[in-house]
């Protein structure tokens, strides 16, 4: 036996043990890590989204939040700025700062960092757990995150700020 297996504190997910969490537009979840994983201090998402899929204009009241682009790009609202993140590109948002963010390509995929842990608890409560394969399309009620958000510490402000049109199709980077 690894001296790491050795180490109570060690925590381990493996995508066997894990379903996919539908949310609104066609975007899904993967939570690898939770604050039951992690006794609290983070939490850790695999997030997927299509073109024009958003999140509400939002803040986390006590976390902090690290996007990073594992592939398209986004627009991120970041209090007063808008910021094209593309491929490779991170961002780090600290508590109760108002953020948003649209997919600008066809898919992108995002790793998100939460810490404390408690963002993953919120869409786990929200999210519709996906039985066998995703589906195509599906529907989902945002009633579902509005009830969720205030009990994890999260206030929705109302939809992405000036939401512009999708700039016109393009690579990733």
């Amino acid at each position: 036996m690894s001296e790491l297996a050795q180490i109570s504190d060690v925590a381990v997910s493996h995508l066997a043990d894990r379903r996919p969490l539908l949310w609104a537009g066609a975007t899904t979840f993967d939570i690898l890590l939770d604050g039951s994983q992690t006794s609290g201090s983070l939490g850790l998402l695999d997030q997927f989204g299509r073109r024009g899929d958003s999140t509400p204009l939002h803040v986390h009241r006590s976390e902090a939040e690290v996007f990073y682009l594992i592939e398209g790009s986004i627009t991120a609202w970041a209090g007063d700025d808008s910021l094209v993140l593309d491929e490779g590109a991170a961002i780090y948002l600290p508590p109760d700062l108002p953020h948003a963010f649209r997919v600008d390509t066809d898919s992108a995929r995002i790793l998100t960092l939460t810490t404390p842990a408690g963002f993953a608890d919120s869409v786990r409560t929200a999210g519709i757990p996906a039985e066998g394969d995703v589906p195509a399309t599906w529907e989902f009620d945002l009633g579902r995150v509005m009830s969720a958000a205030p009990e994890y510490g999260i206030e929705i402000l109302g939809p992405p700020p000036d939401n512009p049109p999708l700039p016109p199709e393009r690579e990733p980077r």
